[in-house]
Parts: C-alpha cells; sequence; structure tokens
C-alpha cells in the first residue's frame, strides 16, 4: 500500500485519539508529520515532483504546529480531533486523481477548519463566515469540475486534457480556489475568523489550507492551460489583493488580524504570479514563464513556512481582546523571541531569509514585461508589478509593528517547553532555505519541468568562482546570490557591533518619541501606521477622536450592508407575504396553477 494513503489514514485516527487525549493526539501528530518528512526526503516514490512539493511545504507546517499544539491547546477535544482531521483533509486533496476525491478532502479540509475556529468562540460570526465562503468555494469548484466531468465522461483530471469547455470551467474552478486565498472581494472571512480563531488552526489555515488553493490552481495548470483572458484576470486581481491586503496588515492594532492580513497579501502576490505564469506560457517565452513559476513556487515556500511560524508566535502573544497594546512581557522564551523576528523579517523580505529571494523573484518576473508582445498584456504586468513592489514596502511597516509591539515586549520567559521545539524547526528551515535557495530549487526541478520543459536549477548559477547553485539568474535581465548577501550581512553586523563596543564612544541623548503626527506622549502600535492612515484615509475611511486613529475595512462594511439588507428583506418576505394564513395561501396555489395552465397553452 502507498505509505502516503498510510499517513493520511494515520490522521484520521489522530483525529478519533482526541476523544481521549488531547496531548496524544498531537504527539501523533508529531510524529505522523516527521514521518511524511522522511518519506518526502528520502523515500520520494509514489507521488509526482508537483505533488511532492507542495506535501512538503505542508508537512514542514504540521511538524512545527502539532510540537506548539502539545502544549498550547487549553480548548475542548474538539480543537486537537479538527486539527487532526484538516491534515488529513489537506492530505486527501493532494494525493486526490479524480474530482470526486478532491472534493471530499476539500469538505473535510473545510468543516474540520471551521470546527476548530468554534473550539475557542462558540459563536463567533467570523466562523460562519469562514464556512460561507468555504461553500462558496466548494460550488464553484463543483461547477467547474460538472461542466469538466459532463463533457468529457469522466472525473480523472487525466481525461481533460483538451476539453473544449476549458477555458469556462477553469475559471469557474480556480475562482473557487481563489475564495480560499481571500482573493479580494471575497476575503470578508478575514476580519473576524483569524480573530476568534485558536494559534494552531489559524497556522493550518493561514499557511496550508491557502496553499491547497494554489495547489489546485497548478494542477489545473498542468494540465491544459487556459485562454489569456483567465490569466489576465487573476494577474490584476492579485496585485490588487496584493496591495489592499498589506494595508490592511499595516493599519491593525490586532495580533492576529495582522498575520491574517498578511496571507490576503502575499496570497495576492501568489495570484499575480500565477496570472503572469499563464500570460508567459501563451506568448510562447519558455524562459519567462519557467522564471515566473518557480517565482511562484518559491514564494508559497517563503510565504507558507513563514506565515505558520508567524501565527504559532502571534498565538502566544494574544492578551486580552488581542491588541498590540495589551502584550505582556514573558510570554516568549528567547527561541520564541528568534522565531518572530525570523517569521516577520522574511515576510518583510530582509535577507538572509526566503521571503526576501521570494519578492526579488515575483518583482523580477513580473518586471519583464517587455518580453510579452501583446501591448495590453505587457502594460498590465508593469502594472501589477509596480503594486507589487510597493506591496513589499508596505509590508514592511506591518512586520516593524509585529516585531516592535509584539515580539520584543513579550520576551522574557525563563525556560523552554515542547512548543519552542516547533518554533525551532521553521525557523531552521527558513534560515537553511534563506542562505541556501538551491536546495529548495532542486526540489521545484521536477514541477517546473512538468509546464514548462526547463529546470528550475537552469537558472542557478556560480559566483565568484564557485559553481552550484550560489547565484540565482534571471536570464537576459539579472541575479542576485542570497547565500554571499546573507555572508555580507553576517560580516557588517558583526564588524559594525564589534567597532561600537570596542571602538565607539557613544554619546546617547533622549528624546519624546515621534508618535507619526498623533498626540500621543508615547510611541503606540497605531503610529506605526499613522501616516498610512491619515494620507491614504479614502481607503482606511480613517477618523480621528481624542488623538486616536479609528478605520474599518470597506469591503467588510459592504458585506454587513449587504447582510442587513438580506435580513430586512427576509422580514418584509415573512410579514408581507407569507401571512400564515390559510386562505392566503390557497390564493398562492390557485394563482401558480392557473399561471402554469396559462403557460402551458402558450406553448401548445
Amino acid at each position: 500500500m502507498n505509505p502516503y494513503y498510510l499517513v493520511t489514514l494515520g490522521f484520521a485516527i489522530s483525529s478519533l485519539v482526541a476523544l481521549a487525549s488531547r496531548k496524544l493526539t498531537y504527539w501523533l501528530d508529531v510524529a505522523l508529520s516527521s514521518a511524511l518528512l522522511y518519506l518526502l526526503l528520502f523515500q520520494p516514490g509514489g507521488i509526482d515532483g508537483t505533488v511532492r512539493y507542495f506535501m512538503l511545504i505542508s508537512a514542514i507546517v504540521w511538524l512545527s504546529a502539532s510540537l506548539f499544539s502539545v502544549d498550547y491547546d487549553r480548548y475542548p477535544r474538539i480543537l486537537a480531533g479538527s486539527f487532526s482531521l484538516a491534515i488529513a483533509g489537506m492530505l486527501v486533496i493532494l494525493l486526490a486523481g479524480d474530482a470526486v476525491t478532491f472534493l471530499i478532502g476539500w469538505e473535510v479540509m473545510t468543516i474540520a477548519s471551521y470546527l476548530g475556529i468554534t473550539a475557542k468562540e462558540k459563536e463567533g460570526k467570523g466562523a460562519y463566515r469562514f464556512l460561507a465562503f468555504g461553500e462558496l468555494s466548494a460550488l464553484l469548484i463543483l461547477a467547474g469540475f460538472g461542466l469538466l466531468a459532463v463533457q468529457s465522461g469522466s472525473t480523472e483530471f487525466s481525461a481533460w486534457r483538451g476539453s473544449p469547455v476549458w477555458d469556462v470551467a477553469f475559471f469557474l474552478v480556480a475562482l473557487g480556489f481563489a475564495v480560499k486565498m481571500d482573493m479580494v472581494p471575497l476575503q470578508a472571512w478575514v476580519v473576524d475568523a483569524y480573530k476568534e480563531m485558536p494559534a494552531n488552526v489559524g497556522s493550518l489555515i493561514s499557511a496550508v489550507l491557502t496553499l491547497m488553493g494554489l495547489y489546485g490552481m497548478v494542477r489545473l495548470l498542468l494540465i491544459t492551460r487556459p485562454a489569456d483572458w483567465v490569466g489576465a484576470f487573476f494577474l490584476l486581481f492579485g496585485g490588487i489583493t496584493a496591495i489592499l491586503g498589506a494595508a490592511y496588515a499595516a493599519g491593525t492594532e490586532y495580533v492576529k488580524r495582522l498575520p491574517g492580513y498578511s496571507t490576503v497579501e502575499n496570497d495576492g502576490v501568489l495570484l499575480a504570479l500565477f496570472g503572469g505564469t499563464v500570460i508567459a506560457l501563451n506568448s510562447g517565452n519558455t524562459d519567462l514563464a519557467a522564471f515566473t513559476f518557480l517565482a511562484l513556487l518559491f514564494f508559497a515556500f517563503a510565504h507558507s513556512v513563514s506565515k505558520g511560524l508567524l501565527f504559532l508566535v502571534a498565538g502566544r502573544l494574544e492578551n486580552g481582546t488581542g491588541r498590540f497594546s495589551e502584550v505582556v512581557h514573558g510570554r516568549l522564551s528567547i527561541l520564541g523571541v528568534i522565531a518572530g523576528y525570523a517569521s516577520a523579517l522574511s515576510l518583510a523580505g530582509i535577507p538572509p531569509f526566503p521571503g526576501f529571494l521570494g519578492e526579488w523573484l515575483g518583482i523580477e518576473s513580473l518586471l519583464q514585461s517587455f518580453k510579452i508582445p501583446d501591448p495590453k498584456f505587457k502594460a498590465l504586468m508593469i502594472l501589477v508589478g509596480s503594486l507589487v513592489a510597493l506591496t513589499a514596502g508596505i509590508a514592511g511597516v506591518a512586520m516593524v509593528k509585529m516585531i516592535t509591539h509584539g515580539v520584543q515586549r513579550a520576551g522574557g520567559r525563563k525556560g523552554y517547553s515542547v512548543e519552542d521545539a516547533g518554533y525551532a524547526v521553521s525557523t531552521a528551515v527558513l534560515f537553511t532555505v534563506g542562505v541556501l535557495p538551491g536546495l529548495l530549487f532542486r526540489l521545484m526541478d521536477k514541477p517546473v519541468k512538468a509546464l514548462t520543459g526547463q529546470r528550475a536549477t537552469d537558472f542557478l548559477g556560480g559566483a565568484l568562482g564557485i559553481r552550484d547553485g550560489f547565484l540565482v539568474v534571471a536570464k537576459g535581465f539579472g541575479g542576485i546570490s542570497p547565500t554571499y548577501l546573507a555572508l555580507l550581512v553576517a560580516v557588517f553586523t558583526a564588524g559594525t557591533y564589534l567597532t561600537v563596543k570596542f571602538l565607539g564612544d557613544i554619546k546617547v541623548r533622549r528624546v519624546r518619541a515621534w508618535s507619526g503626527g498623533l498626540s500621543n506622549p508615547e510611541y503606540p502600535p497605531i503610529a506605526h501606521s499613522a501616516i498610512l492612515l491619515i494620507t491614504e484615509g479614502w481607503l482606511y475611511g480613517t477618523r480621528e477622536e481624542k488623538g486616536r486613529l479609528y478605520w474599518r475595512e470597506r469591503i467588510n462594511l459592504a458585506y454587513n450592508r449587504l447582510s442587513r439588507a438580506y435580513l430586512d428583506f427576509s422580514e418584509w418576505f415573512r410579514h408581507g407575504i407569507m401571512r400564515g394564513s390559510d386562505s392566503v395561501y390557497v390564493a398562492y396555489i390557485l394563482l401558480a396553477i392557473l399561471t402554469a395552465l396559462a403557460c402551458m397553452l402558450y406553448v401548445l
């Protein structure tokens, strides 16, 4: 029997063990995640290269989150059970070869994640929104899969190649996946769901559940590429999603909403790169298509591992109502502080972490629009590339807030626990891949070759006389060496520290902190984004009261108004049409019969 099926079964059984013991469930998850990593790295047979790559990313997050959960989980046992069941659903998605199995895994993942959210807030509206948008996602995927199955007469993915309804079906299915990836304006569930959910479930949802959406899109793309208009749609909406997600992450005052909005931003970049890959493929430029696709895969790794880790850290930072101003000292050990720095710096695009190379690859690929022959797509790629570049800067504001008012304030806990092992796993992975990205490029070889005929390692070269992957090259455009950049950062950091420590005569002048234009006597968390909130008030709907800035997400407000309008209509319908009178209902029946007879006479 395929060992990956056994691991999937193991996670399903682990979800039942939660009825007896939460900790035993998480330790089983640790063992199963470790076994899965061993299979993927040392016994990779039985699955193709694309599945292996996405499963490897997922397994790293699962291992870290499982270790973290051993000491973190103080909730009802349904949390541990839903945690394991969600992982089992994700594995079913990754291993599925047909539409029915895929949809079963998709629904198991969605419902288990919903149950995990409700373990903390039984009546939370965020959980219901998550479930509602999750079912919208499933309906769109079902519509696209159904269209392909009816046309081809098969639910097997391999039977859909060359389908005449491919473009429409691809768009429907990909739109369903994009709902899970928080694409604007379908990201409204993020506002409350991330604030309500336990940290370990948040790590799964923000890092792996959204990754399943990207996997579904890549899986479809490997069957047959869609028309240019499909790529243009996701390119444009990906850019819009990225910039709005970064802006909301920079503006929020809530510890867990920040990584939630950051997920919106990162998923927007992924959608934009996906659209760019489609356009490059259809233009016949295999070099650009391969480079954009490897940028997509590398960015997915950097986002998932970094975001999964940041959400675990945020779970320990959260206190009271969840605002940064309520973070208390002593929540994080030194390993937790290092993990917070590593994840936030990676998401801010700072070397020597993989988020830096991921952003560079993404911006490089989108700014090579001059290689696209069609002027309208060339202009669109320039526009979206500019948005993604701006997004990287705004994301830095958000991550500085996370470090300054979250990670730094929460340090000081003495001793270590099992959760620190979870931090250590992802931190070590981030640093290793950030300094030696060639290791990951080798794992990307098969999926990139399957799509474009080129290998990811074709874009690796030598530097300073040393070969074998120390330089990442965008052919005909530019190159960069994360390895040497990491060494330079280390040398200059050590040099500066030693100079100041042993040779410097530093005079310190203390002044009152500037509060970003506010009247606060201290530097509050909102001061980090005060300039954005004030100058971009059209986006935030900013208002100032007693020296404090307040804003609300406009798209979420639109959904709230729509919900109220629907409720008002329901009340009118209940009282105005369905009056509860037998005579009225008889009149409705007679009217329906007369209408049906009139239609039949007209047809005859």
